[in-house]
């Protein structure tokens, strides 16, 4: 895996849980908004090859030991909507009441989207170390190759 590799990675990380938080402060904002269902981000992985194919042709020769074929990363697939159902409220002269006169409000936890906020950030927190060490190696590497 190249510098260049790591680089890209990493700021892949950067950007999606940058995406992740936008997603967790929408729920939020919308915590007491009728009929909003909570957004959950779906990340997944980014790249051709599988890590056991990847180990296996390491093993076999075929490649140069820490050299990788593929750059891996992850990326924002989507959102999906939580099916968690939403309080219901009887209110009838609420606009957005039901034939019924029950307003169903937005199933977000606020507890929960926070939590998940947290994460996020320490995601990024270590995506920014990951960029932050390759950048040293790097400079390392040409600080060697100055012959210092």
């Amino acid at each position: 895996m190249s510098f260049h590799d790591s680089f890209d990675i990493a700021a892949q990380g950067m950007d999606v849980a940058g995406e992740r938080l936008k997603v967790h402060a929408n729920n939020i904002a919308n915590l007491n908004t009728p009929n909003y269902k909570r957004k959950i981000p779906v990340v997944v992985e980014n790249h051709a090859v599988s890590f056991a194919s990847l180990i296996s042709e390491m093993q076999n020769g075929v490649m140069k030991t820490g050299v990788s074929s593929a750059p891996g990363g992850v990326e924002l697939a989507g959102m999906a909507e939580d099916v968690t159902p939403g309080k219901r409220t009887y209110q009838p002269g609420h606009p957005d009441a039901d034939a019924d006169g029950y307003v169903t409000y937005s199933n977000v936890n606020v507890l929960t989207d926070m939590s998940d906020a947290l994460l996020t950030q320490r995601l990024y927190e270590a995506n920014v170390a990951v960029f932050n060490i390759t950048k040293t190696m790097a400079n390392k590497a040409v600080d060697i190759g100055r012959g210092q």
